[in-house]
């Protein structure tokens, strides 16, 4: 039995929350036990991800961030986006962003457009070699991903987005964004990145 589930894992997480409560004189681990395990989860599916693109041509993360291209496109954006709102909905650093970029645009999958009204900035499209990629390896990805999510039924999984939708309001009503650039998490988008 893998050392993540079963009674092994009920094992662990009793011992570590004896020693919490023992070191810092808490009663409730709820918390700590929640937001561990969901971590955990996201860790588990980006892996998973990732071994299911060995066989593909890019990487998950550059899948995500053609897909939001494309989906954008789709509702419309014909400019495409620029660095800076991809890196916040991709929630990724400066430097995480550039190298996707970079990578992408050398695979002829991406161009760099620049703004009319400011030369400094430039915005971001899929090519039409990056549309085709992703009509013809999107139906694959996302039934890999389905696949992933196969142990739980239609109503489990129903029943599990509606707590995440709803853990994610609870979490965004409490979410104080920093006023400055510099101090701004990774995780929590980059408001400043410049548009290079």
């Amino acid at each position: 039995m893998h050392p993540f589930a079963g009674p092994e894992n009920d094992k662990i997480r009793a011992h570590i929350q004896n020693h919490l409560k023992k070191m810092f004189a808490i009663e409730d681990t709820s918390g700590i036990d929640l937001f561990v395990m969901l971590q955990r989860t996201a860790h588990l599916i980006r892996l998973l991800d990732s071994q299911s693109a060995e066989n593909m041509e890019i990487s998950g993360p550059r899948w995500r961030l053609l897909m939001r291209l494309l989906i954008d496109e789709e509702m419309g954006n014909s400019a495409g986006l620029t660095p800076t709102a991809i890196s916040q909905s991709q929630h990724v650093s400066k430097n995480t962003i550039s190298a996707l970029l970079r990578g992408l645009e050398a695979q002829g999958l991406i161009q760099r457009t620049l703004v009319s009204t400011d030369l400094r900035a430039f915005r971001i499209q899929l090519t039409q070699a990056g549309k085709d990629y992703l009509r013809n390896t999107a139906p694959a990805r996302i039934s890999n991903l389905n696949r992933l999510l196969s142990g739980l039924d239609l109503q489990e999984q129903e029943q599990l987005m509606l707590l995440l939708e709803k853990l994610q309001g609870l979490l965004m009503e409490q979410y104080k964004p920093c006023k400055d650039p510099e101090h701004q998490p990774a995780h929590a988008g980059h408001a400043a990145i410049s548009e290079e």
